[in-house]
């Protein structure tokens, strides 16, 4: 199995694969980023790209992935998401060499990066797998369009039950406060994640709401609002995502959210935009609330006006559990049934 990155929500999807399949007595040979999040999570796992720019590291990590397929024959490669698909086509073709069935999990329905070569290469990369798993009908159906393929194996996101795991006895960032807490958390130095709205809900405040932004982008301070502008731990951010009443995604495009279920899974309801896979996540007024695509600050400050009754937040907080649970297990059924042996 190859995680190209190494950290981040696709890292925390990658540790779920190898934990079930694991727990499952299936041999996982992990293969990802020298130093990074996931490398350090999962044991045994095979690290390369220890030095050079990001350009260098990735063409070390494609490198090794080549070596370890043909040293060590595995029946499957697992492929997660893409950061090169120029230079990373040559592990799917080493593995296809090989006799292996190659697997390829497609988090986005486009390559991360606009360069030229990336889009044919792609292309090619989605066409030539064996099998391609999407975790949102929304990302199999640009798939389609702009691939031409038309087979998808569609699994839930699963919870990141190692990150989840790993917040014992950790403590929220967010000092405790007798109001409930509204949490916008991730990398909000991405355009999309919607962060200027925010930013005006919590200067202009809603009643009975303290506010939080957290991660990397968050302003150094704010009118209204705590800030933690910086990246934060695994279990940090377990903790105060756990200690908030409500979760807030005003985000402008997205293909799915493990966000969403991290949140989902620790009892924070879920306030989302209606866009991309997220109403394939979130069904409205029963597993969270999701708003009209770019809506303004006042039905974001209606919204918190709704979810100010603690009854209500637990009816929806429960229910998101149950679905996130279940989708859960619906994800461990669907790898078990595409991974037979070990890899």
């Amino acid at each position: 199995m190859v995680d190209w990155l190494g950290r981040g929500g696709i890292a925390h999807c990658t540790q779920a694969w190898v934990e079930e399949l694991r727990r499952a007595g299936k041999r996982v040979n992990l293969v990802t980023r020298y130093g990074r999040e996931l490398a350090a999570s999962v044991p045994g796992t095979y690290g390369a790209g220890r030095h050079g720019g990001r350009l260098l590291q990735h063409l070390a990590l494609v490198a090794k992935s080549q070596r370890l397929v043909r040293s060590l024959a595995p029946p499957v490669l697992v492929l997660h998401g893409t950061v090169m698909p120029q230079a990373e086509i040559a592990v799917l073709h080493a593995a296809q060499r090989a006799g292996a069935t190659v697997v390829l999990v497609a988090h986005e329905p486009a390559p991360p990066h606009a360069v030229p070569g990336s889009r044919s290469a792609f292309v090619h990369l989605v066409r030539t797998a064996d099998i391609v798993v999407v975790h949102s009908r929304y990302v199999a159906d640009r798939l389609r369009v702009h691939t031409g393929r038309s087979e998808f194996t569609l699994l839930p996101l699963p919870m990141q039950v190692g990150l989840i795991r790993s917040a014992t006895d950790a403590v929220s960032v967010i000092a405790p406060s007798p109001a409930p807490l509204a949490l916008l958390f991730g990398n909000l130095h991405r355009g999309y994640k919607g962060l200027r709205v925010l930013e005006e809900v919590a200067a202009t405040g809603a009643n009975g709401w303290c506010f939080a932004l957290v991660g990397k982008g968050s302003p150094a301070s704010l009118a209204g609002a705590v800030t933690v502008p910086r990246f934060l731990e695994a279990a940090e951010l377990v903790a105060t995502v756990a200690s908030s009443a409500v979760t807030l995604f005003p985000y402008e495009r997205a293909s799915q959210s493990g966000a969403v279920v991290l949140s989902q899974a620790l009892g924070s309801v879920v306030v989302a935009s209606a866009v991309g896979g997220i109403p394939e996540q979130v069904k409205d007024g029963f597993t969270g609330r999701l708003m009209p695509p770019r809506a303004g600050v006042e039905a974001w400050r209606e919204v918190l006006k709704e979810l100010s009754d603690p009854k209500e937040r637990a009816r929806l907080s429960q229910l998101a559990r149950i679905s996130v649970e279940s989708s859960h297990a619906d994800f461990v059924a669907g790898v078990m049934a595409l991974i037979p042996g070990s890899m």
